[in-house]
């Protein structure tokens, strides 16, 4: 079979073939075999081949067939963004072949809500036998063994499935509930895992905005009587005049603070949305002076610690800005970054790259959850050209190293799901990059 490996046995009803990519061009069936059968009995291994070529040479690529279903997820749980072949830059890539999906049991598996709690499995079954065969029934109990008024019904092909929701749901109110039956395709594992990721993400975002609200990881000691005192004069002003004295005072300084002059964005961004988001975090600054004991101190015109703390007041309102605007701050970001057409990258030392991340983040995701850090300058998942799959890592840059140091004391080893983040500084601009 085109030098496939197939054994005349058949495998298991329910198996997988699995899909895996990131394999060395130069490995046979043979090798293959031998890094899949710890995890089961192979049924078939089918090179992918480039047929232009005399002789036909791998892709690098290949379909793998296992006995047994639990054989292919235990391979995928161990092989998949986690181990690296011999030669090969990034880990082994396995999910299910597209032609799998078409009848996969997520893919015909109900959710049945509003549901009398004094219906059982059989009075399911007959509800929905008319749609076709009932691979499973269930009814959802808690651990008093009564119904939670909701139940799971898998059909032997989509298509029943389909014809059960459009018949059925909200086609009628059951015994004892407040509002129609509804019938539904049950969430799959990745819709979960995607809520999870949701929930964790908004979660950390809010620990990080709450703890770190102008991007001090050391804490509220670590803000200066100054760096107060021009984050309060900004943010009680009753319009933008503050920012304006910023930019001013920058000017008319000799330390070459050429970066303030990107407040512009920030004010272009506040006109956009109007001063109340801004305005609100008066009371925020205040208490914070209060805990810094006070706002003494003053500025001395000229000196390095009125630009430090200048510096210091930009990226925090910049970083307020981005965390108050998220959607604008982050939609501009790509639209940027899009329109560029390149990666756009940092100064030395403000160049981080992001792996083991989840297979369904985008740039989006990774904007917004490096934010908080800095002003990002850059923010890209890594897609692979052939399977147009993320890679599992990315990169994200800074305009300073500073926010790059902070991101990768709060996120490197952050779990997300069942990965935990490695975030590490790019190497020097002359190595290779990682595509």
């Amino acid at each position: 079979m085109n030098g496939a490996l197939e054994h005349s046995d058949q495998p298991d009803p329910d198996a997988i073939k699995m899909f895996v990519g990131q394999i060395p061009r130069s490995w046979s069936e043979k090798e293959l075999k031998e890094l899949f059968e710890p995890y089961g009995a192979v049924y078939q291994i089918n090179i992918l081949r480039d047929r232009s070529q005399n002789p036909p040479q791998s892709k690098g690529c290949c379909f793998v067939t296992f006995y047994t279903r639990k054989a292919a997820l235990e391979a995928q749980n161990a092989l998949h963004n986690i181990k690296t072949l011999t030669g090969m830059h990034h880990p082994i890539q396995m999910k299910p072949a597209d032609s799998e999906k078409s009848n996969a049991v997520e893919d015909r598996k109900l959710f049945i809500g509003m549901v009398s709690k004094k219906c059982n499995e059989n009075d399911i079954r007959v509800m929905f036998s008319a749609f076709g065969q009932i691979e499973e029934c269930r009814i959802l109990r808690g651990p008093d063994g009564l119904s939670r008024g909701c139940a799971f019904v898998t059909f032997s092909t989509r298509a029943m499935a389909q014809n059960a929701i459009k018949a059925m749901h909200q086609s009628q109110t059951m015994e004892g509930c407040s509002s129609p039956i509804v019938v539904k395709f049950a969430d799959t594992q990745k819709d979960k895992e995607q809520r999870r990721l949701q929930q964790q993400l908004a979660q950390q975002m809010q620990q990080l905005n709450s703890a770190t609200t102008w991007g001090s990881l050391t804490g509220l000691g670590g803000l200066t009587p100054q760096y107060l005192a021009l984050l309060q004069q900004a943010t009680s002003s009753s319009n933008l005049g503050a920012f304006s004295g910023i930019q001013q005072m920058a000017a008319n300084s000799n330390a070459g603070m050429n970066s303030l002059t990107s407040l512009s964005t920030l004010q272009g961004l506040a006109g956009t949305v109007g001063l109340n988001n801004i305005n609100a975090l008066a009371g925020s600054i205040n208490s914070m002076a209060a805990l810094n004991g006070g706002l003494g101190g003053g500025l001395t015109n000229g000196t390095a610690g009125t630009m430090d703390a200048l510096t210091q007041a930009y990226s925090g309102i910049q970083q307020y800005a981005a965390a108050a605007l998220p959607t604008l701050y982050s939609q501009s970001l790509l639209q940027q970054q899009g329109a560029a057409g390149s990666q756009k990258e940092g100064p030395e030392g403000a160049n981080l790259f992001i792996y083991h991340l989840p297979q369904e983040f985008g740039d989006q995701d990774i904007l917004q959850m490096f934010m908080p850090f800095g002003n990002v300058v850059s923010a890209k998942v890594f897609i692979d050209k052939q399977t147009n799959l993320s890679k599992c890592f990315g990169f994200v840059s800074y305009d300073n190293p500073v926010s790059a140091q902070a991101a990768i004391q709060a996120m490197n080893g952050f779990q997300i799901g069942m990965k935990r983040l490695k975030v590490q500084l790019k190497r020097s601009k002359n190595d290779s990059k990682p595509y």
